[in-house]
């Protein structure tokens, strides 16, 4: 698991960070690394989950859509029902994934 360049952690929340060590472990068992994009950092919408350290994105671009559907099914089982993983279009129309806890 590495962080892009940029990113920022400070304020990150431990829910957030057993989600991204399950997120790191789905990648490996796919041949990937997970690459964080974005957790407190970037611009996100006035009540996004990112500001207080409860969500991250990561690099998606390597895999097929197909297997994007896989490896997100695969967190989000591992998670459970108190977190919301997505696959969402970013603005430069890559498809990213999105972890979330919802407490």
């Amino acid at each position: 698991m590495r962080l892009k360049r940029g990113v920022k952690t400070l304020g990150i929340k431990p829910e957030i960070m057993i989600a991204i060590m399950v997120a790191d472990g789905v990648y490996q068992r796919y041949g990937k690394e997970l690459v964080i994009t974005s957790i407190v950092d970037s611009k996100h919408s006035k009540f996004s989950r990112h500001y207080p350290g409860l969500s991250f994105d990561s690099r998606t671009y390597y895999f097929t859509y197909k297997i994007k559907m896989e490896v997100s099914q695969a967190i989000r089982s591992r998670l459970g029902i108190h977190y919301l993983v997505l696959v969402e279009k970013d603005h430069y129309a890559n498809l990213i994934m999105k972890a979330k806890r919802y407490i």
